[in-house]
């Protein structure tokens, strides 16, 4: 950035003054104070962040924060509501299949935004083609290289986390992560797979959502779906050992 309040958006890519866009939306229950332990800080060796209106970056220009906002905005913090209306109800009990009624597009749009608001300008042009579907309001079917999965979130502290390959070498699986973002009551990972190895996410057990993207910007539709219940108590993306395992974890490697 040449300077403080500049920038490129990373969707329309142009140079203009940023906005602050909230990841997850606000309406989405993320307006709240909230410190916790960013991955980029672990890193970096420094301690935990301060997020003082809700979790986010200044990372959009105000063109198209609110066109976004408007196009799949509500969409987005209905689901939110229907999930957390779920969890209060029935906990971490990700056996039971669960309706719910949604606009799926602009749902999975929103989560796709989420993404980009997170990434580096120097990736722009890598993610040309997903900048382009989410500015196409009717625009249908993710590009192919990109899945998008949800958990139930309810355990552990926020994740804020982009731009990570993760690799589990015994089990073959391994994916790019374009963003993961957990804030209950879901949490969203977007990812590609590596070549020739299993998508980690589902090695994970997450829930592929990459489907939302098949119906069209005014569907709205009754979905079943059952969301399995991952807790998040470490910044690192597909990381979802209990609080014990962490625990144990950390007296191992303070021995």
């Amino acid at each position: 950035m040449s300077k403080e309040g500049f920038g490129i958006c990373r969707l329309c890519g142009n140079f203009k003054e940023m906005s602050f866009e909230h990841i997850p939306p606000k309406s989405a229950f993320n307006d709240q104070f909230v410190v916790f332990q960013t991955m980029q800080n672990m890193l970096e060796g420094r301690g935990s962040q301060k997020f003082r209106r809700g979790i986010g970056k200044y990372s959009l220009c105000e063109d198209c924060n609110k066109k976004t906002g408007r196009w799949y905005g509500a969409a987005f913090v209905d689901w939110t509501r229907q999930g957390l209306e779920w969890f209060d109800k029935l906990g971490d009990k990700s056996l039971f299949i669960l309706p719910y009624n949604i606009r799926p597009l602009r749902v999975v749009k929103q989560t796709l935004i989420m993404a980009l608001a997170m990434c580096s300008e120097r990736t722009l042009d890598y993610h040309a083609e997903l900048r382009k579907f989410v500015l196409n309001r009717e625009q249908k079917y993710i590009p192919p290289k990109y899945r998008v999965y949800v958990y139930f979130n309810g355990d552990g502290q926020p994740r804020f986390a982009s731009d990570m390959v993760i690799v589990k070498a015994d089990s073959g699986s391994g994916s790019y992560v374009e963003a993961e973002v957990a804030l209950p009551p879901f949490g969203y990972c977007i990812s590609k797979p590596i070549k020739n190895m299993k998508s980690l996410a589902e090695y994970q057990g997450l829930y592929d959502i990459t489907w939302f993207g098949e119906y069209d910007y005014n569907d709205l539709v009754s979905v079943h779906l059952r969301l399995p219940a991952r807790d998040t108590h470490e910044p690192f993306p597909l990381d979802y050992r209990s609080k014990e395992e962490v625990e144990s974890h950390h007296k191992k490697i303070r021995k």
